[in-house]
């Protein structure tokens, strides 16, 4: 029998989040911690998972609940992933980035559950294909902007994986080929998430201001100067570009050019009906980024299906939702995968 809760998680590069939910995919107590915070804390491989359990422990005893009350453990992840193993691979969004993270086995063996890993994106459009926009659709792709851009996708009903998991890793398709390409945190040249994920904006825009001698009428130089987290960088970025700071929008265009391209390249790869957006960046500023559709005809090949674009119906939830979905709708392609 069916149990009516299951623990769901979502690993992402800035926050831990640990969450109880229903099998409707309804999230009930959410909890969360830095994940950069967990990982220089400890000297560990197992302290992402060490985290997971005493966050999950803290909620579940605040139900007055245990572990074996469970169905299992559903975790979004942050990538590369090796599935067959369960561990993350050296992820370049972590601060110790040669590092692995045992995760599956380690769980399974703490808590005596199925525990159930996906990359998150993967994660998040299993969520939405299982209790959300996609539930009509057999074609879906759902794209995260947020610290890095990832995406993960469903064709035909199927949820892709590849070998390892990790068949969706869209924000390193190439955007930019130019003399001066942005080399992306994973040590490529002009990824997508390089130009347009939050930490790829600040770059884009030091190498933007780099080439101007003389700029006026914009605060951005003094943005870049006072902000020490890149991130921060990018929310100013889009203030500002609301403001109406003519030299943003300058460079915004450009993320709007490599946006459209990246997504092309997306579209053209995986077919889909829907597009659905999430990750911080879409979700604060959805009306901004989808101005990306002015350029995507010049990518897009004639006659090719232009899918609906949707934002994510569980905001800052999808992974979690995602996650839940993996535990009590687990995918045939990832059955294999659950030791």
């Amino acid at each position: 029998m069916q149990r009516k809760y299951c623990l769901c998680v979502d690993i992402g590069a800035t926050r831990l989040r640990v969450a109880i939910a229903r099998s409707d995919g309804t999230i009930l107590d959410v909890v969360e911690d830095r994940t950069p915070d967990i990982v220089l804390r400890s000297e560990e491989p197992t302290a992402i998972a060490e985290a997971i359990l005493q966050l999950g422990e803290r909620l579940l005893s605040g139900r007055g609940m245990s572990f074996a009350e469970l169905e299992g453990i559903g975790i979004g992840s942050i990538g590369p992933l090796d599935l067959r193993r369960g561990v993350i691979v050296k992820s370049p969004n972590l601060p110790k980035p040669d590092q692995e993270y045992p995760l599956r086995d380690y769980l399974q063996d703490k808590t005596r559950l199925p525990v159930y890993l996906a990359n998150d994106c993967v994660a998040a459009v299993w969520g939405e294909v299982t209790y959300g926009h996609g539930r009509d659709h057999s074609n879906v792709l759902y794209i995260t902007m947020s610290t890095g851009i990832g995406g993960g996708a469903v064709v035909n009903d199927t949820l892709l994986l590849g070998a390892d998991g990790n068949a969706h890793e869209i924000g390193h398709v190439i955007v930019d080929t130019s003399e001066d390409a942005l080399t992306c945190g994973c040590g490529g040249i002009g990824h997508w998430e390089a130009y347009c994920s939050g930490m790829g904006i600040p770059k884009l825009i030091q190498r933007e201001l780099n080439k101007k001698k003389n700029i006026e009428n914009t605060k951005l130089p003094d943005i870049v100067k006072s902000c020490k987290d890149p991130r921060d960088i990018t929310v100013h970025f889009f203030n500002l570009l609301r403001e109406g700071d003519p030299f943003c929008r300058e460079i915004f265009e450009k993320i709007c050019i490599f946006n459209a391209r990246g997504i092309a390249s997306a579209i053209h790869l995986y077919n889909p009906e829907l597009v659905i957006f999430g990750g911080s960046i879409a979700l604060n500023n959805y009306d901004l980024i989808m101005e990306f559709r002015k350029y995507l005809g010049q990518y897009l090949m004639r006659g090719f299906r232009i899918p609906e674009f949707r934002l994510t119906k569980f905001g800052d939830n999808v992974v979690l939702v995602g996650a839940a979905a993996l535990v009590f709708n687990t995918p045939e392609s990832l059955r294999k995968f659950v030791a």
